[in-house]
């Protein structure tokens, strides 16, 4: 066989390797409606959640305090961001983080000790009041593709006994979507 006839059989080879990999790519590639589909289903995983917008709250040796001294704190700051074209309704709630205080070797505090209030947007307080045995700090809806930001303020009730003391209190807001 000669040089020639080589080249030829090489350019051959490999004009039918492309022609089957750019065949094979075409038929076997993702329509662009799937693949359109895909990315929306990706954009919805994370399209209802909340942001933290300050660090959180610390009752650390804390002591008790009436409702005017608890109002005068800073702020824990979180928002809610909703980005789906649908209302959410949501709860907001105190979760105990019980294993890390096990992992300190202390009881919880009980929720009736800790007072809270809480203002979403440009709203008022809410009235202080006791935290619940469930956690639940508020329910709402939040409008489709909308966020709102929220204050938070927690203390140790001014009517404590000694029932709270060498407790201890881990825990974080979370939202819960209800429908």
């Amino acid at each position: 066989m000669s040089w020639n006839e080589k080249k030829k059989h090489i350019i051959s080879i490999l004009v039918v390797s492309t022609f089957l990999i750019l065949s094979t790519t075409f038929v076997y590639f993702p329509k662009q409606e799937n693949f359109v589909s895909s990315l929306a289903f990706l954009h919805q995983v994370n399209s209802f959640y909340m942001e933290d917008l300050s660090s959180g709250i610390l009752l650390k040796n804390t002591s008790c305090v009436k409702d005017e001294k608890g109002l005068q704190q800073d702020p824990y700051q979180f928002k809610v961001v909703n980005q789906t074209n649908q209302e959410i309704t949501y709860r907001i709630v105190f979760h105990k983080d019980f294993e890390k205080i096990n992992q300190q070797g202390k009881e919880a505090l009980e929720n009736h000790y800790l007072r809270y209030t809480l203002k979403e947007g440009e709203q008022a307080y809410l009235e202080p009041q006791n935290l619940n045995d469930d956690g639940i700090l508020y329910e709402t809806t939040i409008p489709k593709r909308s966020e709102v930001v929220y204050d938070f303020k927690m203390w140790l009730d001014y009517d404590a006994d000694n029932g709270a003391m060498n407790k201890l209190l881990i825990g974080n807001i979370e939202i819960e979507r209800i429908g």
